[in-house]
């Protein structure tokens, strides 16, 4: 073997090396270009961590969850200090303790030594005991021994059991209260009493600063509250015992300029005398009880499926308990990613035909969707064996509830027979529950539960035999409980569960903080678009997922043309919709059914399907005004950018009935991340037609609006890629590449199985030759005006390839057609 020329060693040296550099460029274009997660993958990672901590220090006892931190004084007992925060920034910090006073009487006194225990570390769960004696600075009354025993939960409540036994005649002449001072993100209070649900809670704006709202009523729950955090006192010994009628029971303050901004005093009194009454006589050696406790929010990390959990609801009828496959392929295709069962049957015992159920189930996951089983937080099937198991016993008072008057049934449906239970029936039932779940989960895959009716109602009429603390009782602490044990075991069982509260208007923290998503509307509109958000907008503060019902046999509704205004202006991801609404002649049931409602479900979810909206930052309306907004009255817009790919979603929402002409004025667009000198593809996503725009252009294309009374338009924004073809609109974007030398594209989208649906090409300037999706020829048209490839496509149950291969001479060989609305209600 001879050795090489020197010329031709050192070209192999040269080669190689351009040949790593070639690699090395191709490489790291691979790991910079984007790439996307399905949607299916996105709905089943596992929930960020719930987890709690807990560490002693010198002084205190500090116990900290995923966004919230709880500071305990050894020496007292007290809770000093909480804080809460959103992304790494601050949104609540208390100003002092969370502090009971007993007229002079004041836990938070070096008077008053106390001894800490910890009785749990648990990762769940914390629980400290704290025995001490409460001292009379004035030395005017007798020593009173306390205990308390905390329960910190990992979802952010603290409830606190209080146990004061003086020793001697202890004469109440003031008050019993609980207080808490804070600063924080709050705009908005509610105030529930012990005897209703919360739905018919007192709520509105905080008071200007130095005011206060004053309650009389049984205080049950005092919360303030925006989108950003919330913060509640809660108590089973509201109003124990009032001097006179209308003495406070509970108060909300703002503070005034000298407290410095923000600050915000809540206060439940369990006890109040007015000046000159007759005081309340606590005898030597008996106990007083009662709770305490608090709940705040965000109370966890957000999981980024939040706003694409878009529910569909099957309610069925006898004839039709369940779907056929070809429904829930339909559904599917209408873009949901959640299959909600109503009146499936007991957890774990499927209605009959049960054999029917797996059928359903196999079905719904073959498609990429979750299923959700309907559980009631206070009703049971009759058929139910714990429940006929009691009934024969003659037993059935020990879980007895009066709800609906004692039963509810469905005239359409005879299965549907339930029976009402006490939320806080001490006697097995909640236990009952948890093994109902459990044996679901054995026997099937479900991933997640719709609870139903989860309010905190205060109708039991057994309160001696349940146990109730007092005669009017609304169950708050222990429905909080169970909702907690009820997402411990579907977390440990299923880690990317979800779960729905049907709470209608009733946003109580401490009942509703378990959830992933919180549904209402039932039987209702909303009002304006601002009070929508200060108030429905609450979920958000979790951080949960708005659902808005879309109504069943309520006359009363918000129709589908409106309901995506609200819609998208807020996060999107929130109208559900149910079979009698999308299959009417097969279910008679539903009122106000229109012709148009099917198209706009379909077209508005699966623009957020499309757009990706787990990838995405959100600027709303609310919030954007020094970075844009719609200059007409009653016209609004909130935009999105998908953070993978730099795109834009913006829809532009007409909220007044008449028509109306606006415009969108960009005030900060480089702030949105819009560039001046770079090129970009304006596309009307359901009229669609294209545009080419400059940076400095933007305020021009969107000059001239006009938008149909109660309806929006809605925008696509893409950066165009340099001189290469690009996809436009169309499925979900997974990837794309463009091979400049075999001139051609590729691209991965993602879209429901059996969607039909049009993908948009861009760049057609190259002139394309040919289009293959899934490596067969596919029938696509050039739009000469717009510059526009479009064709329909089929999509399977993974990702589709789309390949579109462009002429070197830049010829364009398809045929012409001009790209069409998406229907003919846009």
């Amino acid at each position: 073997m001879y050795p090489s020329p020197i010329w031709i060693r050192t070209w192999s040296v040269l080669a190689a090396g351009l040949l790593v550099i070639e690699m090395s460029g191709l490489a790291r274009a691979a790991l910079s270009a984007p790439v996307s997660r399905p949607i299916r993958a996105v709905l089943r990672e596992p929930l960020p961590p719930e987890e709690l901590s807990l560490t002693e220090e010198a002084a205190e006892v500090v116990v900290a969850g995923p966004t919230f931190t709880y500071r305990v004084q050894k020496a007292t007992g007290l809770v000093s200090a909480v804080r809460v925060v959103r992304e790494g920034r601050e949104v609540i910090a208390s100003s002092g303790p969370a502090e009971l006073q007993l007229d002079q009487y004041r836990f938070a006194s070096a008077f008053n030594p106390g001894k800490l225990v910890v009785e749990r570390a648990g990762k769940d769960q914390a629980v400290l005991r704290v025995e001490g004696t409460l001292r009379d600075p004035a030395q005017r009354g007798p020593e009173v021994d306390y205990t308390l025993r905390h329960t910190f939960f990992n979802d952010g409540v603290v409830v606190s059991a209080v146990k004061l036994t003086p020793r001697g005649e202890l004469r109440v002449e003031r008050e019993l209260v609980y207080r808490l001072s804070a600063r924080g993100q709050l705009s908005h209070y509610l105030h529930k009493t012990r005897g209703e649900n919360g739905s018919d809670a007192v709520r509105g704006s905080l008071p200007p600063a130095g005011q206060a709202v004053r309650f009389t009523a049984e205080t049950s729950c005092l919360q303030v509250f925006s989108p950003a955090a919330a913060l509640a006192i809660f108590t089973d010994g509201g109003a124990l015992h009032l001097s006179q009628p209308k003495l406070d029971t509970a108060v909300v303050e703002t503070a005034g300029p000298a407290d410095g901004p923000g600050r915000i005093s809540l206060a439940q009194y369990l006890i109040r005398i007015a000046p000159g009454d007759p005081p309340r006589v606590l005898k030597a050696g008996e106990p007083l009880t009662f709770r305490v406790g608090l709940s705040v929010a965000p109370n966890r990390r957000p999981h980024p499926r939040m706003h694409d959990l878009r529910m569909f609801t099957w309610i069925g009828d006898e004839k039709h308990p369940y779907p056929t496959d070809a429904e829930i392929s339909r559904v599917a295709q209408f873009g949901f990613t959640l299959f909600q069962m109503h009146r499936v049957g007991t957890p774990g015992l499927p209605r009959p035909p049960a054999d029917e159920f797996m059928r359903v189930l196999d079905k719904v996951h073959e498609l990429g969707l979750l299923f959700l089983w309907e559980e009631n937080a206070d009703l049971m099937y009759d058929s139910a064996p714990g429940v006929r198991e009691l009934k024969a016993k003659g037993q059935f008072a020990l879980w007895q509830g009066f709800n609906y008057g004692g039963r509810y049934t469905a005239e359409m449906d005879s299965y549907c027979d339930l029976i009402a239970t006490c939320l806080a029936s001490p006697n097995g039932l909640a236990e009952y529950r948890l093994a109902n779940l459990a044996r679901m989960m054995d026997r099937y895959a479900v991933d997640g539960i719709y609870l139903d009716d989860n309010l905190a109602y205060g109708n039991c009429t057994l309160a001696r035999e349940h146990g109730h603390p007092r005669e009017v009782y609304d169950c708050l602490i222990e429905l909080h409980e169970m909702n907690w044990r009820r997402r411990e075991l579907l977390r440990r069982r299923c880690p990317h569960t979800v779960l729905v509260s049907h709470s209608t208007r009733a946003f109580v923290l401490p009942v509703v903080c378990n959830f992933d998503a919180l549904i209402y509307g039932e039987g209702y509109s909303f009002g304006s678009l601002t009070d929508y958000w200060s108030y429905f907008g609450f979920a958000h503060c979790l951080p949960a997922q708005g659902m808005i019902w879309p109504g069943g046999q309520d006359i009363e509704r918000c129709p589908a043309s409106l309901v995506y205004n609200y819609d998208l202006l807020t996060g999107g991801g929130q109208y559900s919709q149910i079979d009698w609404r999308l299959f009417p002649h097969k279910f008679p049931h539903a009122k106000g059914v229109t012709p148009p409602e099917p198209f706009y479900t379909q077209a508005y979810n699966l623009a957020q399907y499309d757009f990706g909206m787990y990838e995405s930052r959100i600027w709303r309306f609310v919030d954007a005004a020094d970075l844009f907004a719609a200059t007409a009255p009653q016209t609004f817009a909130t935009v999105y950018r998908n953070q993978t790919w730099g795109d834009w979603l913006i829809p532009v929402a007409n909220m007044a009935n008449q028509d109306v002409k606006t415009a969108l004025a960009f005030h900060s667009p480089e702030a949105l991340g819009f560039e001046p000198h770079k090129d970009y593809v304006l596309f009307n996503v359901h009229r669609r037609l294209a545009r080419n725009l400059r940076g400095d252009a933007l305020n021009a294309a969107f000059s001239d609006l006009a938008i149909s009374g109660g309806s929006l338009q809605l925008f696509y924004l893409r950066e165009a890629p340099g001189q290469a073809p690009f996809h436009l609109w169309g499925g979900k974007r997974i990837s794309e590449r463009w091979d400049a030398s075999a001139r051609k594209l590729t691209v991965s989208l993602d879209g429901p199985a059996g969607r039909q649906d049009t993908v948009f090409l861009a760049g057609a300037n190259h002139g394309l030759q040919l289009v293959l999706a899934g490596g067969a020829p596919a029938r696509f048209f050039f739009d000469p005006a717009q510059g526009l490839v479009h064709g329909q496509v089929t999509f399977t149950a993974k990702p589709l390839t789309l390949e579109a291969h462009y002429s070197v001479s830049g010829t364009n060989r398809l045929p012409h057609k001009v790209a069409a609305p998406a229907s003919p209600y846009f």
